[in-house]
This record gives structure tokens, sequence and C-alpha cells, in this order.
């Protein structure tokens, strides 16, 4: 079933009419709250005391690898831009103060707007939503229990695991139907969609990817600010 046959009675422009799916995944980080510049700033925060010119590198190779985890990315930062002989217990160290600085701030984010419309009409119509994020589980988890959203979606996975394991697994267990829709805002998204053959949709009005928007249009994919330009404008007969 197509989007444009799902949304009846709501317009949808006609870069999108066509994409047919029967499952969607949301990352969470500029998808579904606007988080990004929160998670900017915990990392550079959870790193006072370094040197500013090695932070400033780290949070350039954060900002160019969206969805990849905070494990992943503090072990980077002391492996291979500090080179620190103990970058393992280090890393670890950064993750729990990263932690404790963040979680609170996910609980009261903005929502990206029209987000919470589109997911409310997509589970009025039985359609199943998945949120895949570099995010930690557990606290994505928490998260979504405090802000109470939990029950809009079948699962809510992240990390450890990678973004990439959850899909593949969730593919292979059926419990995500192709054709599907992924919405995310990072480059790692779109390369994920095109490995599992979902269909990919950028979201880029909080996005920290750069080059993302002329590389997506370059593509023919769609990209839309946020889901305010998804939801309703006109009728569809």
């Amino acid at each position: 079933m197509t989007l444009k046959q799902k949304f009846d009675g709501i317009y949808v422009d006609d870069s999108f009419n066509d994409i047919e799916f029967d499952s969607l995944i949301f990352d969470c980080d500029g998808v579904i709250l606007q988080s990004n510049k929160i998670k900017t700033n915990a990392f550079i925060r959870s790193l006072e005391g370094e040197p500013n010119d090695l932070i400033d590198q780290f949070i350039t190779y954060h900002k160019n690898n969206g969805g990849i985890s905070r494990y992943v990315k503090f072990e980077y930062y002391y492996r291979y831009i500090k080179q620190d002989r103990n970058y393992k217990i280090m890393a670890e160290k950064a993750v729990y103060h990263y932690s404790k600085i963040v979680v609170n701030k996910l609980i009261t984010a903005k929502y990206v707007t029209g987000v919470i419309d589109i997911i409310d009409y997509f589970n009025s119509n039985n359609i199943p939503c998945f949120v895949i994020s570099g995010g930690d589980q557990n606290e994505l988890n928490e998260v979504f229990l405090r802000r109470k959203i939990n029950n809009n979606f079948v699962e809510i996975l992240g990390s450890p695991d990678t973004k990439i394991q959850h899909a593949s697994t969730m593919i292979k267990q059926s419990k995500i139907n192709l054709p599907g829709v992924l919405f995310g805002d990072a480059s790692l998204d779109m390369e994920i969609a095109n490995f599992l053959g979902l269909d990919f949709v950028f979201i880029h009005g909080y996005s920290e990817w750069s080059n993302g928007y002329s590389i997506v249009t370059n593509n023919n994919l769609p990209v839309y600010r946020n889901f305010k330009e998804i939801m309703p404008r006109k009728k569809i007969i």
C-alpha cells in the first residue's frame, strides 16, 4: 500500500506519493527530538579539561558520524585523537559523565515539529513504528517512558548494538517488513536504508550532517525540514 493510499484525506507532495511501505523506522535525535545540539554540548562538557584543539577535532568527528554510539565515539577520542594508553578506562568514565548530563535534557527536549501527529496517524492506521537510534537503549526507553510515548512504538532500540545490527536482525525476524521507510538525519541512516532496501527520507531541520541536504537531493531522495511538511494540507480525493 502506498503512502498516498494510507494517507486517506491527507495531502502528500509528489516526491512522497509513490513510496510503498509496511513498516516505519525513526531515528531519535534530530528526527523525533530536537536533541542533536543537546548531545553535542554534552560531549563537550564530558571532555572538560581536555585540550581545546583535541575537543574541536572530536566534535568534527562526532558531527560527521551521526548515529554512531557514544561508546564508539569516546573510545575514538581517547584512542585515536588523544592516543591515551588507558583509552578504554578513560572512555568508560566519559560515557558515565555524558549519561548523567544528557538524560534529563532529553526528557524535556522539544519534539521535531509534526512528529507526534504523524506517529499518531501511523498508529491509528496500524502501521508498525520502530525507533532505531545510536543513543543508549536503556536511556532511550527511560526517556520515552517518562515522555509517555513509549507505547507508540513496537520496539525502541539503541546502543551498544549498532543501528545496522538492530535493523538487520529485525528484518530477518520479520518484525520489520519490507517495503519500509527509514526517517533519518545522518549519513549512516541513508547508508543503512540503502543496504537493507528501505526507502530513506531525510529530515534535515535539526541535522548536523553538514552536506547532507546536497547529497540527498543529488540522489533524488525525499527531503523535509520536519514532519509538518508531510502532514495535512488539502484533501486527496
